[in-house]
């Protein structure tokens, strides 16, 4: 998949802009506050029907305006073009549409336009809390397994509903909770999904590392939150804590408290890697995760990178270019950098610049 054009209305400090995108690398160059990340989160709002900076919508739409908008026409490898917008309004109300037709999830978007970002933050992806990793999972068993995001929903569901009937029924023996089965069945089939997810992704993972840094050594493993492998596994240990659970009214054990480990040096990443070291390895999992869905499912996502080479030497930076085009998927990027930087690269043979200027685009 990759992005034909995008046009953005009234997005943050954009009155009105449109690119025609190239198939393969595409680099939005200006000064600082130009509106060049703007782009990045307006084309990510196209695909996940949300931002990358802020829960609070009403915050990209721009001063004096009502609503902000962005559309989009993305082409598939066998030539099948869909349009895709999405309305954002200060009222809070959002419109999805796909061919013109108003869909209801932003999921009917998602399908159509798989993104990868990299952001200065991505270095957040190990070292901050689980919530970041399995989101991140999550994403990627989106597009790989269909049938995940009901599963998911339902036992998000589930969840509540047996944290109400904990509170409602404090006296409770566990042979009377009636979501134990459900709980169990739901949370093991997320967690095998999950844990096959990774497995499959880790000698990408190991290449992408290879190439960004020859020297680091670092695994993927999935931390399944305590239910084990088996159904048996996860009733024992909802029995074991089920005390514990209907005291603070939570489920204490299962995917929801899943997390992805980065094997370093016989810890994990998250506690003794260095500030540099966490960047490449949150950047390999990255770029990972779009191989294993260009390379063994045929779905090429659409790669968003915000100040290009920023903290990188020019070998690192060389090696970051080396890995990105070794995947073929469309790259959207942007930097305050001059062009020709880049275009000194014999790698990039053809690639398509913007100039952004105060929220437009320009010579």
């Amino acid at each position: 998949m990759h992005l034909l054009s995008v046009s953005a209305y009234a997005f943050r400090n954009i009155e009105q802009v449109s690119l025609d995108l190239g198939a393969g690398f595409n680099l939005i160059h200006g000064d600082n506050g130009a509106g060049k990340t703007a782009l990045l989160e307006a084309i990510y709002l196209i695909a996940r029907s949300r931002s990358f900076r802020t829960t609070k919508l009403k915050n990209i739409i721009k001063t004096e305006s009502k609503e902000a908008c962005v559309r989009a026409e993305v082409g598939n490898e066998s030539g099948q073009v869909r349009a895709l917008a999405v309305a954002k309004s200060l009222n809070g109300t959002s419109e999805l549409r796909v061919d013109g037709e108003s869909v209801k999830r932003s999921s009917d978007l998602a399908r159509y336009l798989p993104v990868q970002v990299l952001l200065p933050g991505v270095i957040d992806l190990v070292l901050d809390g689980p919530n970041t990793r399995r989101e991140f999972l999550d994403w990627g068993l989106f597009h790989v397994e269909h049938a995940f995001l009901d599963a998911s929903k339902r036992y998000k569901r589930i969840l509540a509903q047996r944290a109400a009937w904990m509170k409602a029924n404090q006296n409770s023996a566990f042979e009377e909770d009636p979501w134990v089965e459900q709980l169990v069945t739901g949370g093991v089939q997320i967690s095998s999904w999950r844990n096959a997810f990774l497995q499959e992704m880790n000698p990408y993972f190991e290449d992408m590392l290879r190439l960004l840094d020859p020297e680091l050594a670092c695994s993927l493993a999935y931390i399944d939150g305590g239910y084990g492998s088996s159904e048996e596994e996860g009733r024992e240990k909802l029995a074991a804590g089920f005390a514990r659970d209907l005291r603070f009214g939570v489920s204490h054990y299962g995917p929801h408290r899943g997390d992805l480990e980065f094997r370093f040096k016989g810890s994990t990443a998250r506690d003794i890697a260095s500030r540099g070291q966490a960047k490449i390895i949150a950047s390999a999992v990255t770029l990972a995760h779009a191989a294993l869905l260009a390379k063994a499912y045929d779905k090429k996502p659409v790669i968003l990178i915000d100040d290009f080479g920023a903290e990188l030497d020019e070998d690192r930076r060389q090696s970051f270019l080396k890995a990105l085009m070794s995947l073929d998927c469309q790259v959207i990027a942007t930097t305050t950098d001059a062009p020709a930087d880049l275009l000194e690269y014999k790698a990039l043979e053809e690639i398509r610049v913007f100039h952004v200027k105060q929220g437009a685009l320009s010579p």
